[in-house]
């Protein structure tokens, strides 16, 4: 029988629950500038996001022989899939130096010594079918919208894709003016003007720094160049406010006007008006992208 969440997602979880994220927590701060507080909320976040990654892709394990996770973060739903017996690869380019998110990242992996998790470093637009092979699923969540030339990327990811390869990415759609990561307004073709009128003083501008602004319409036009088949999946809007509504960690990230928002479509009759939203004018984007011609 093949995999589904409802399977996987219970076992995931008790995954988690068997990691000890506090004594994690003062490991990394005994060795950085950072309070525990900070690690333990940056675990917290990436254990969320695994859950939401399986859900990604966990329909379409069975038929990969050969898998891909492009931006593994702290590795966690690799970790998994490989204690799973999947044949998943873990693809995490080195940022550089030595700070705060590797050396958690490190000493998660150092808590699963057991598994014999291969990382590659390589960023995405490096990969090429000689040096790391073809791959029948890739997938990626929350990734595409941090890489600064994310057409190469795709480019790259599509030629260490096999013949009847899938890949799956999730990431926020800037047509819609919303930055999820912040939580705030954004104009993305006035990167400036919407770092001064809402990026709050206290932000951490790495992740706004690192962000292309990526968009559904640019995805499309993209696929078509490159003959690849692209497909969007629907109704997107309404399960992010569903979330923000369910899902406590998801929920302190959105507060304020989306919270209100978020409860006001699954509460009331709007929900099916929601639903009904094109891919192209909701966020996130969730879109499946294969060879012209595989079914």
């Amino acid at each position: 029988m093949s995999p589904d969440n409802l399977t996987l997602k219970p076992k995931l979880l008790e995954f988690l629950d068997q990691i000890p994220f506090d004594a994690i927590a003062l490991q990394v701060a005994s060795t950085t500038s950072q309070p525990a507080s900070k690690i333990s909320a940056l675990l917290d976040t990436y254990a969320n996001e695994s859950l939401v990654s399986l859900d990604l892709v966990a329909n379409r394990l069975e038929a990969a022989e050969r898998i891909l996770e492009v931006g593994a973060g702290l590795c966690l739903l690799s970790l998994f899939l490989k204690q799973q017996g999947y044949p998943v690869i873990a693809l995490e380019p080195a940022l550089g130096g030595y700070g705060l998110f590797d050396q958690t990242k490190d000493a998660i992996r150092e808590h699963f010594s057991n598994i014999s998790l291969e990382v590659l470093t390589a960023p995405a637009q490096e990969l090429t079918v000689n040096e790391h092979g073809s791959f029948d699923l890739i997938f990626s969540n929350n990734v595409m919208e941090h890489i600064p030339d994310w057409a190469s990327a795709i480019s790259a990811m599509a030629s260490v894709l096999s013949k009847d390869g899938k890949m799956v990415h999730a990431c926020p759609n800037y047509t819609v003016p919303y930055e999820p990561h912040y939580g705030i307004p954004v104009f993305r073709h006035f990167r400036t003007l919407s770092a001064r009128l809402f990026l709050p003083d206290d932000a951490d501008t790495e992740i706004w720094d690192s962000l292309n602004f990526i968009t559904c319409r640019q995805i499309k036009h993209f696929c078509r160049t490159q003959n690849l088949t692209c497909d969007f999946e629907k109704s997107l809007l309404y399960k992010a406010f569903k979330r923000v509504h369910e899902d406590p960690v998801f929920q302190k990230r959105h507060q304020g006007i989306i919270s209100a928002v978020a409860n006001l479509a699954v509460k009331t009759p709007f929900r099916q008006l929601i639903r009904n939203i094109p891919a192209s004018l909701s966020t996130p984007m969730i879109f499946e992208i294969r060879h012209s011609g595989v079914m």
